[in-house]
């Protein structure tokens, strides 16, 4: 794959990390809402959703502009392993499950 081809699969994954692994312990599947997880749909409650959002937005954008200034001077070598070590996490979502105990 050419350097920009990686670039892009870099990027996506480095989305989904940023959105989805700081909030394991609430939920892995997509869709779960507040009541879902018994969390009080209160103003307060709905309020720290957004700012979440809003700052894991405003991180994930401000990570990527940085990355697509200056990934593209990584070594190709590097930047693969990066890609199937992101790669690795995400499927090691997959298995959190079995880290609960009942």
């Amino acid at each position: 794959m050419k350097k920009g081809d990686l670039l892009v699969l870099y990027i996506e994954r480095i989305e989904v990390i940023v959105n989805i692994l700081p909030n394991i312990a609430f939920a892995t599947k997509p869709g779960v809402t507040m009541e879902n997880l018994g969390i009080p749909d209160t103003k307060d409650n709905r309020k720290a959703l957004e700012d979440n959002i809003d700052a894991s937005t405003s991180y994930f954008d401000s990570t990527i502009e940085f990355q697509k200034k200056i990934l593209p001077y990584s070594d190709t070598t590097d930047l693969i392993a990066a890609i199937l070590f992101y790669e690795s996490t995400l499927k090691a979502l997959h298995t959190y499950e079995d880290y609960k105990k009942d």
